[in-house]
């Protein structure tokens, strides 16, 4: 590539697995943001750019057009399907230039070194933010440079390996950033991402870029990231009510909303009754997936002003606090935490959630089961517990720490992200923490255990009730959770729980190479197509006894309840049985078995008023205020038998839709109503 204002071929990517499903399924937001700034900033040059999500698409789009420069935006998610891509298209161009960006890249010298020559089809990476980088490559190509020239005197904000193929080579500059998201202007109002909405991908959006914090396992956690930039409430206006319209109405289409700390600024309250001021005119978006500021005070201000709002949810990682100081993390205090949990309940009538992290810096058995006990009886409704992740460009996955505190870190695939191309399997993975100084593998898997116990138990929307009975009687939530572990291996569900934790074992690795040759063989690759490996097992086995082993775990939960209650406090056996007879209605096995869309009624009579306890949960009322007889009519209303179609024809893989519902709460639209009778 020598000829001066030569024509270029632009491909940038940021592909999906869709071997199981469409295992991520939002708008390319990040080569968005880099493809309209190009388009923009180099609009008086002979480009051709085109973006891609799809690996099919751009199979295709190859056989005709075959790009000169690619950039592929690597997560953990999609960084070998993506590697992958570039290697065929530079198979068809040797003269490809290949750019590598994203968070799924190393930062420090000596790891960029060994990456670059692994994967020798990368010519440039991107260190941080990559739309100046990388438009200055381009602008360099399309003045008659060419790669050696390029390798031998990089661009700042990025690495490469010179033309000898032996020594690094970085810019002794800081790299560029931008101080606001203005030049970005309405990227969906113009049309921008049309293609993407048409093909069935989720509105993504970012509001706000950068963080103030230094969380050690976040890629945010970098100085480059510490100063925060934004979009004018003005631009983001014009999005959200062209998302607005197209929309109008779907609630099965969800807005993504890409900044960490939402809520935080003054500019998110701002974006909030814009969002607010759309769900009125078009009744949308009903779904919100969001990162929520940790600020309680600000954090309930926000939710106020959301029409439809996400779950509620501070998330916490440990309590510990030697881990904390370990991660550069600051909590509230667990009395603001208490109180904020109250405070959602009372004022909005929501569950509310919260995340916990597994194999932390000096964590310990003991101090995270602490810290578990404490985060059980503060009244949150959800606890989601994740295995620490190797994340490569955070503090956690520097060496230094990794020695420090021991950490066993093992390779695993991300929840169904593989896909076979041209017969060549691809397996892109996770690198997790599952062992360290402090915390002995067979401790990791203990706790896996319990947090099984938790998604089933302390975090399903099926079992609110129960769980508010046990709090409105002052029994102890968390003891009665630790004590359906300790017996559950003695219960009709011990062969469920075992599974567990054997494919828990299972599912890791202690390299990428054992990890695909053991995938490669066509007998497990089979077991990965239909979901019996690579999936994510809190998700799959907490769908597993919820929808074919429901009533078992309500006998487990029951029977723990009545042994806490014959030594604590006496339960009326008529209340307990009058809430099992309740709770049994919100089966759902039969109706996604069969998909019986039969309208079904049936009567009943209660001794406690449980649906008007519940619909009444503000007045804080206890159960023993509803004694009396009551006579319900117990169906399958209209509205439940419509889901079940949209169900049937919405989603191609069910399963995993399946377990989207009960995770996210959404099951509670196909339980039956009760409504009273005479």
């Amino acid at each position: 590539m020598n000829n001066v204002n030569m024509s270029l071929k632009i491909a940038l990517i940021d592909l999906t697995h869709m071997t199981v499903g469409v295992h991520n399924n939002s708008v390319p937001l990040g080569i968005g943001f880099i493809g309209y700034y190009l388009r923009n900033k180099l609009k008086n040059n002979n480009i051709d750019v085109k973006l891609f999500k799809n690996p099919n698409m751009f199979l295709d789009a190859m056989k005709y057009w075959v790009p000169d420069v690619i950039g592929i935006s690597q997560y953990s998610w999609n960084s070998r399907l993506n590697l992958h891509m570039a290697g065929i298209a530079k198979n068809k161009n040797a003269n490809c230039v290949v750019v590598a960006g994203g968070p799924d890249l190393y930062l420090t010298p000596p790891e960029k070194f060994t990456y670059l020559k692994q994967f020798d089809i990368v010519d440039i990476c991107v260190s941080y933010d990559g739309e100046i980088p990388f438009s200055i490559v381009v602008e360099r190509l399309i003045n008659g440079e060419n790669i050696k020239d390029i390798r031998n005197y990089p661009v700042p904000g990025t690495y490469c390996l010179d033309c000898t193929g032996e020594k690094l080579m970085e810019p002794n500059v800081a790299p560029p950033r931008f101080d606001s998201l203005e030049l970005f202007g309405s990227m969906y109002a113009e049309g921008f991402f049309d293609e993407f909405l048409a093909e069935g991908f989720s509105p993504f959006v970012q509001t706000q870029r950068g963080c103030p914090f230094e969380c050690a396992y976040c890629h945010n956690s970098n100085d480059y990231y510490s100063k925060v930039v934004f979009q004018s409430i003005d631009n983001f206006r014009k999005d959200i009510e062209y998302l607005g319209k197209r929309f109008s109405g779907q609630h099965n289409v969800q807005l993504y909303i890409a900044d960490p700390n939402f809520g935080l600024f003054k500019n998110d309250f701002e974006i909030a009754c814009a969002i607010r001021d759309t769900q009125d005119n078009y009744d949308w978006p009903k779904v919100i997936e969001v990162n929520l500021t940790k600020n309680p005070k600000k954090h309930l201000q926000l939710i106020s002003i959301l029409k439809y709002i996400t779950i509620p949810g501070i998330s916490i990682q440990t309590l510990t606090p030697k881990v904390l100081k370990n991660i550069k993390r600051k909590n509230p205090s667990y009395g603001e935490f208490i109180a904020f949990q109250e405070k959602v309940v009372k004022e909005y009538d929501e569950r509310s959630i919260t995340e916990l992290i597994l194999s932390l810096p000096d964590e310990t058995k003991d101090s995270f089961t602490e810290t578990v006990a404490k985060i059980l009886n503060s009244g949150v409704q959800n606890i989601t517990i994740y295995t620490l992740m190797n994340l490569k460009g955070t503090p956690i996955n520097s060496p230094q720490m990794t020695s420090k505190y021991g950490h066993l870190i093992m390779h695993r695939i991300v929840p169904r992200s593989f896909s076979e191309i041209n017969g060549i399997k691809i397996f892109d993975t996770e690198e997790v923490i599952v062992s360290t100084k402090s915390m002995p593998f067979d401790d990791y898997l203990y706790l896996r255990g319990l947090s099984l116990v938790i998604a089933i138990f302390a975090s399903t929307t099926e079992l609110y009730p129960l769980r508010k009975l046990i709090k409105e009687r002052g029994l102890d939530i968390a003891k009665w959770i630790f004590n359906i572990h300790d017996n559950i291996c003695f219960s009709e569900l011990s062969d469920v729980y075992n599974n567990f934790i054997n494919e828990t074992k299972q599912e890791l690795f202690s390299t990428y190479k054992e990890l695909v040759d053991f995938f490669c063989r066509k007998e497990n690759y089979e077991l990965l197509c239909k979901g019996q490996y690579g999936d994510n097992l809190l998700r799959k086995y907490r769908t597993i006894v919820l929808s074919r082993y429901y009533n078992e775990c309500l006998h487990i939960a029951f029977d723990e309840l009545r042994r806490q209650s014959e030594y604590l406090i006496e339960l009326p056996d008529s209340l307990i049985k009058d809430l099992e007879t309740y709770l049994k209605s919100r089966t759902v096995t039969d109706i996604f078995k069969k998909y019986n869309t039969k309208k079904t009624e049936q009567k009943v009579i209660l001794s406690w008023n449980i649906p008007t306890w519940l619909r009444l949960d503000k007045s804080n009322e206890p159960l023993e205020s509803y004694r009396g007889s009551f006579k319900y009519s117990v169906r399958l209303n209209d509205y439940v038998l419509d889901r079940l179609v949209d169900f049937q024809s919405s989603h191609q893989n069910h399963e995993l839709a399946l377990q989207n519902y009960y995770r996210d709460g959404h099951i509670k639209d196909f339980w039956p109503i009760w409504v009273k009778s005479e």
